[in-house]
């Protein structure tokens, strides 16, 4: 008689183990369609990305996106563009220059949250290469100056598409 009981016992342990299914996301944090290198959205109102084309600038303002915060260094290649397009695609556009590790400063992140709250809660993509310095932007921003503890900084930047800068961030953050 065990035996009997031993298969249908072990499918419902089994069903009982089984991991819960994920939550749905939160309504409105979807990413839109646009194609953008590492696109991702780590917070309701922030958008984080590579370098996107001009045809993928144009398709923001239709996406919802009002705000585009650029990370790169006005002169690196295939940047540069972006404050021109971005009055005939009807966005705002500011350029913070991050270069690379070196600009991982307090006063560099201070100005970053200045912008990000200074866009409310409209939608902003911020951009650079690939999406590293976005994430680790958003990894020094959340423990320096949001009080959040280290590992859910670095889970918010990996998520933000922090890679290479991964290592800065967390000597960065160090006590």
């Amino acid at each position: 008689m065990l035996r009997h009981l031993s298969v249908p016992l072990a499918a419902l342990l089994c069903a009982c183990s089984s991991p819960a299914p994920e939550e749905a996301p939160a309504p409105g944090a979807e990413v839109p369609p646009l194609g953008i290198r590492n696109l991702s959205r780590p917070l309701p109102t922030v958008l984080c990305s590579g370098q996107p084309t001009e045809a993928q600038f144009d398709a923001l303002e239709e996406a919802g996106v009002a705000h585009v915060l650029h990370l790169r260094v006005a002169s690196e290649t295939g940047t540069g563009w972006e404050e021109a397009r971005a009055e005939s695609a009807d966005v705002s556009f500011d350029r913070l220059e991050i270069a690379g590790g070196k600009g991982l400063t307090r006063a560099n992140v201070e100005a970053f949250a200045a912008k990000l709250n200074g866009y409310g809660d409209d939608l902003v993509l911020v951009s650079c290469a690939s999406s590293n310095r976005v994430g680790a932007m958003l990894a020094l921003k959340a423990c320096w100056l949001d009080g959040m503890d280290k590992a859910a900084a670095m889970a918010l930047g990996k998520s933000g598409g922090m890679k290479s800068l991964t290592a800065t961030v967390e000597r960065l953050l160090e006590p």
